[in-house]
């Protein structure tokens, strides 16, 4: 096992930062053609590379995230791993599947612009094939006032100000703090279903108002819809948090919603996504499920800047 040393923390940019208008989603797969130095020496190199771009557009709020799956830390050999890295948890019942298909490596670019975005992912995967297949790249994008394309407002629960550190910075595992548990998950929409249920009904599936984006109260809830579903607590009767980074995608043929989840534990994601799966003594699960569908699922640990630096040590 290699050891690393390290005497900071320091967050990757994408991780806390307030969400911008424009995002691409890559998944990458390695090869088995690399050795572990130029392995190392890649990967170790992508935070650069991300500052090089940033000077050529200062303007345009380049951020990055990257990530890791469970399978692949252990691959890397390294003395250490983040306390709670584990595979995604795929669910499966009578009426839901949540899949899981985990990829190597994660890229998270975002900014105000997509084609500054696709700039540094054509400069990162430049360095990256040698080593590592593409396995899915997509283009999220704000749509109109920060709504999903079944027109409600998303992301209306994320938190905000000093509270964003606290949500999706692990605070307890060492040198593995200031890094962020990451889970991505591709839903795809059938807005023609959705399109053809009253405004009501719409309402009723997300617990919330479709244009004024005023939440039901809690009485006046469906216990199938989709704020009370989200809504989850601990052992203590404390609200459990993630912050999301989730965008539409789409083209004419089909669309939906890249949902991503920053945490300081997996399992705040976990916990949310069984209660929307949950099957209720009245036969339903969370109401937003009917009419979309998750096709991939992925965990990852996005690790501080300083494991970056220390990569060096190894090559």
């Amino acid at each position: 096992m290699s050891e690393i040393t390290r005497t900071s923390t320091t967050h990757q940019s994408g991780i806390i930062a307030a969400g911008s208008p424009q995002a691409l989603f890559i998944t990458l797969n390695s090869s088995e053609n690399s050795t572990l130095s130029e392995l190392y020496q890649v990967i170790a190199n992508l935070p650069e590379q991300l500052r090089q771009v940033q000077k050529q557009f200062p303007q345009e709020k380049l951020l990055m995230t990257v990530g890791f799956s469970s399978a692949f830390w252990d691959s890397l050999a390294l003395a250490q791993r983040p306390a709670k890295l584990e595979p995604f948890q795929k669910i499966e019942n009578a009426q839901v599947t949540m899949p899981a298909t985990d990829a190597d490596m994660m890229l998270h670019i975002r900014s105000e612009r997509h084609d500054v975005n696709y700039h540094l992912a054509l400069t990162l995967f430049d360095a990256l094939k040698p080593m590592f297949a593409l396995d899915e790249m997509v283009h999220g994008f704000r749509y109109l006032d920060s709504r999903d394309l079944t027109g409600f407002v998303d992301g209306t629960e994320n938190p905000e100000g000093d509270s964003r550190n606290a949500v999706a910075l692990v605070a307890d595992d060492g040198e593995f703090n200031n890094g962020s548990y990451v889970h991505l998950q591709k839903y795809l929409h059938d807005l023609t279903s959705w399109q053809k249920l009253a405004l009501k009904q719409q309402e009723e599936s997300y617990g919330r108002s479709k244009q004024e984006n005023v939440e039901y109260a809690s009485a006046d809830k469906r216990n199938s819809a989709h704020t009370k579903r989200a809504s989850v607590k601990d052992v203590n009767a404390n609200s459990i948090e993630i912050l999301r980074h989730s965008l539409p995608f789409g083209d004419l043929a089909q669309s939906g919603l890249l949902f991503a989840s920053y945490a300081s534990s997996p399992d705040n994601f976990n916990l949310m996504l069984q209660s929307m799966c949950k099957i209720d003594e009245a036969n339903e699960t969370d109401k937003i499920l009917y009419v979309t569908s998750a096709k991939t699922g992925h965990a990852f640990y996005a690790p501080n800047l300083e494991w970056f630096d220390s990569l060096k040590q190894l090559v």
